[in-house]
This record gives structure tokens, C-alpha cells and sequence, in this order.
């Protein structure tokens, strides 16, 4: 329930919205799905965003930049995952897709869609459009981005394959980020700011 409350209030998402409803005729399964991709983050990973989030909003603390394994990292070891795995997703590009966009999406929306109220003082240091915030911060973010991928991304620039493929390997991202969460999420990458 705390995550629950922790995603409708980070995110504006609704928890009183069913997941699953009938189709209308002529309605694609992206549209059925609501136009999200639904990511499902274990207990485990739902307990480090939290942990996050108290961080930050109750124990005066931000992330120390540059982290220890960054954005970029965690991108650049998930695709040399997907090609010791022989991934058919690496093998017709969508890794390096996938990895280019949420790198794009990383940059262009992290202080307005990832940042909380205080890191905001923080991120004002840097220069707006030169900064590669990829390059500065870790897992913690990149999982507040994968949370919310689903209200970015509108499938009606995909068709019904190619949403279910892309929903597929964001879910890949996010299982490849729980079994070394302990190497990428931990709390020596957070400093006090008081």
C-alpha cells in the first residue's frame, strides 16, 4: 500500500483504475492495456524506491554525484548482458534502441519527470542543456524513470507487436537491474545535504 501511495503521488498514477478491462471493437491491445506499458518491480525493488525516497525527502540526504555506476553503466552492462545471453533483441538491435531512447529520455526529462523537490537544488548546478544527467546518477533514477516509462511512451506510435515487444524488454531492463541491485542500489551513494 506505502508503494501504492508512493506511485500516485510521484507519478500522478491512479490506483483506482482497473488494469484490465473489455475490449471495444476495433481497439488494439495497446489501448486495452490503457496506451501504459506495466512494469512489474518485485517487493524487493519497491522497498529500494521507497528507501529512495525516504533518503531524500526524510533523512536530508541526496545522491552524491557522479555515482559510483551510473546511468550509462548500468545501460552499457545490460547490453553486454543481452549479447553474452545471445539475445534475439540484441541480435535485431532493439537493445540499442531501447538503451538510446531511455538515454534520451533519461536526459531530456530528468529534472522535470525524476528529480524530487530537493535534489532540485542540486541539479541547478549544472548547465541545462549540456548536462548528460546519464552520466551523473545511478540506478535510483533510472528506476523513477522506468516506473513512469509507461505514461511517456504512447503506443499509438507502435503497432500492436511492436508495443508488446518494447513492454517485453523494458520488463528485461528491469529484471536485469533486480539481480544486481545489490551492486547498483546501495545506500553509499547518498550524502547529507544538512
Amino acid at each position: 500500500n506505502e508503494y501504492k501511495s508512493y506511485l500516485s503521488t510521484m507519478y500522478g498514477i491512479r490506483r483506482d483504475q482497473p488494469r484490465t478491462r473489455k475490449r471495444n471493437k476495433g481497439e488494439t491491445d495497446a489501448d486495452k492495456a490503457g496506451n501504459k506499458i506495466y512494469l512489474n518491480l518485485n517487493r524487493s525493488l519497491k522497498e529500494r524506491m521507497l528507501k529512495d525516497r525516504d533518503m531524500i525527502l526524510n533523512q536530508k540526504c541526496l545522491v552524491k554525484v557522479p555515482v559510483k555506476f551510473t546511468v550509462e553503466t548500468v545501460l552499457s552492462d545490460f547490453l553486454t548482458y543481452e549479447k553474452n545471453e545471445n539475445s534475439v533483441y540484441h541480435k535485431n538491435n532493439v537493445s540499442h534502441d531501447l538503451i538510446n531512447g531511455i538515454r534520451n529520455y533519461f536526459n531530456n526529462r530528468f529534472a522535470t519527470e525524476l528529480a524530487y523537490k530537493p535534489e532540485l537544488a542540486q541539479i541547478s548546478r549544472f548547465e541545462k542543456n549540456k548536462t548528460k544527467f546519464s552520466e551523473l546518477y545511478g540506478c535510483e533514477h533510472l528506476l523513477r524513470l522506468l516506473v513512469c516509462i509507461g505514461r511517456l511512451i504512447s503506443p499509438k506510435e507502435f503497432d500492436d507487436y511492436s508495443f508488446r515487444l518494447l513492454s517485453h524488454h523494458f520488463q528485461r531492463l528491469v529484471d536485469f537491474v533486480d539481480a544486481n541491485k545489490d551492486t547498483y542500489l546501495t545506500l553509499d551513494n547518498y550524502v547529507s545535504f544538512t
